[in-house]
């Protein structure tokens, strides 16, 4: 080798490090993840699917607020990426995933595992492209990480042929000039300052308002802001279940989560705004329990990074386009000074009100959650979930019925240093069980538990022994019914019988000791709270757990949310 040569693909290992990037997910095949072992400072994660990879990238990005990586090798390695790199289109979780592909040299010859990839990926990402020259590789790296964080962040794939950054099985015999290794910039752009002082007019006249905080405010790492914004004002707020996690749910100004989720304090706040502020959410179909929600009347006062959101479902009185950290310090800097601030918001009449509320429905949750009944109600297995995981615990949410209790506020609340990694709307099953094992990775001195159905637990508990390999002691709360939940109890509404119901199911204690991991079977409500406890010691030890819970299916969160 030249001096001051390198192989194409440790150059591109270098470049994803110089990003800030620590971990390189996939199953171990692509020449990515093999430089990586070579590079200190950033590490591969071989799992047991490729499938698994982006779910892990989306929970690492979303905790480290930067580009998650991942790689899989040609043809169906990177089609095994599309369910997961769909659900990060749908997130705006920003991705950044480099795989190799066929030499061009042979293309259309029928080579082996020949796909078309940019294909694939074109119609889920914020940009797909092939490398076509070596000398261009470092353009693209940082193109890659610049386009996925700026402006409406989401995923992109890029390809390097073989013929440009070999292969494996020919070795990797190719060198180019090592390049610089810069790290991409965060861009940041603010609001019309005209349009600001009209939503400062708008805000100062209006007493009912209410915030909903999305997924962008979380981008935008604006909690700073967003707190003394709602302070400011002393206005309550919401949050999609991507924004969960902005503030601490245990904030007086907190109602918990928007559309579906929303529960009775919420909604009869929510019902009675004359003022509704979005900010970073494109209000979609769940969020806003299929757009029935907005408070008749009400003005709308939207704020997003992406012009092409304004207005995509309910039209607004005000639209600001700009990140949303920056617009509302604008907002905060225009209001300090013409609003007599106190030391204390909660000595406002309106949020002594609120606080009167939500502490009366939390003791009505209280008393409803203690019931001994079998199979146990997942909202009580929620709610000591909630007691005894406490603070500084990230919930990784999962797709399915019962598990959309961990959405709902006071049965689980975020608390004070807590994360929330949700998944998006395109609700792909499995995400949340992968994503707690790179949530455990990415902060291994926070608790990691993931909040799942049976159903889903079973297309991604593969992944087991790839969290018990890394000493990922997170722990999965299983709720199950043996069965596909939602499918059942839309069959039963709509026919009377069902074909969900599984009729074998698996013994989740014995796939867990299987698999290197820990396992109790809960069927009482008094094992609740020691199964969780010892939870909690073994994953200390760095020891995964299964908790399997047996319950029934109860969807009375989603009509006490109409």
């Amino acid at each position: 080798m030249k001096e001051n040569s390198i192989h194409p693909w440790e150059a591109i290992v270098h470049m994803v490090k110089a990003q800030g990037v620590e971990f390189v997910f996939g199953i171990g095949d692509s020449p990515l993840q093999l430089y990586a072992e070579q590079v200190p400072g950033i590490t591969p994660i071989n799992l047991r699917y490729e499938g698994s990879a982006p779910f892990m990238a989306m929970a690492y990005s979303r905790l480290r607020g930067m580009p998650g990586v991942c790689s899989a090798s040609t043809g169906p390695g990177v089609a095994n990426l599309v369910p997961g790199v769909s659900e990060a289109y749908s997130a705006c979780s920003p991705l950044v995933m480099i795989c190799p592909a066929i030499s061009q040299k042979t293309e259309g010859m029928g080579e082996f595992q020949e796909n078309d990839q940019l294909g694939m990926m074109k119609p889920i990402t914020k940009w797909c492209a092939r490398i076509p020259y070596a000398e261009r590789i470092p353009w693209f790296i940082y193109r890659a990480f610049s386009i996925a964080m700026n402006g409406q962040p989401g995923p992109v794939f890029l390809e390097l042929p073989h013929d440009i950054g070999g292969n494996i099985t020919h070795g990797l015999n190719i060198v180019i000039e090592e390049p610089e290794y810069t790290r991409a910039k965060r861009i940041r752009t603010a609001g019309d300052p005209k349009l600001i002082c009209k939503a400062v007019e708008l805000l100062l006249k209006t007493e009912q308002t209410v915030v909903i905080a999305g997924n962008g405010v979380m981008l935008s790492h604006a909690s700073e802001e967003f707190k003394e914004f709602v302070e400011l004002l002393g206005t309550p707020f919401m949050t999609t279940p991507g924004g969960r996690g902005i503030l601490s749910e245990d904030h007086p100004l907190a109602l918990g989560v928007s559309g579906l989720y929303r529960t009775k304090v919420a909604k009869k706040v929510y019902s009675s705004a004359t003022l509704v502020i979005t900010i970073g959410t494109r209000n979609e179909s769940f969020q806003t329990h299929g757009w029935k929600d907005f408070p008749e009347g009400a003005q709308h006062i939207q704020i997003d990074i992406s012009p092409f959101e304004i207005g995509r479902n309910w039209m607004p009185d005000i639209a600001i386009v700009g990140d949303a950290r920056i617009v509302l310090r604008q907002l905060i800097d225009i209001l300090k000074k013409k609003v007599e601030w106190g030391d204390d918001f909660t000595e406002m009449p309106r949020v002594k009100e609120l606080m009167s509320a939500k502490e009366e429905f939390e003791k009505e949750v209280e008393i409803e959650c203690i019931r001994e009944v079998t199979p146990i109600p997942a909202k009580s297995i929620l709610h000591a979930l909630n007691n005894v995981f406490g603070k500084n615990t990230i919930l990784v949410n999962e797709n399915g019925s019962q598990d959309t209790w961990s959405y709902c506020f006071p049965y689980y609340k975020i608390q004070e240093g807590s994360e929330c990694i949700p998944v998006a709307e395109q609700t792909c099953m499995g995400m949340g069980v992968v994503g707690a094992v790179a949530a455990k990775l990415t902060m291994p001195e926070k608790k990691v538990v993931c909040v799942t159905g049976d159903g889903a637990f079973q297309m991604y508990m593969k992944e087991l022994p790839t969290a018990a390999q890394y000493k990922a002691g997170c722990t999965w709360v299983v709720l199950n019914n043996s069965a596909f939940g939602w499918p059942k109890h839309l069959q039963m509404e709509a026919l009377g019988w069902n074909t969900s119901t599984f009729q074998v199911q698996p013994d989740f204690v014995k796939w867990a000791e299987a698999c290197s991991c820990r396992g109790i079977k809960i069927e009482k409500p008094s094992e609740i709270k020691p199964a969780l406890r010892e939870a909690l010691r073994v994953n200390k030890e760095g020891i995964p757990m299964v908790l399997d819970f047996s319950t029934g299916i109860d969807m009375s969160h989603f009509e006490n949310a109409k």
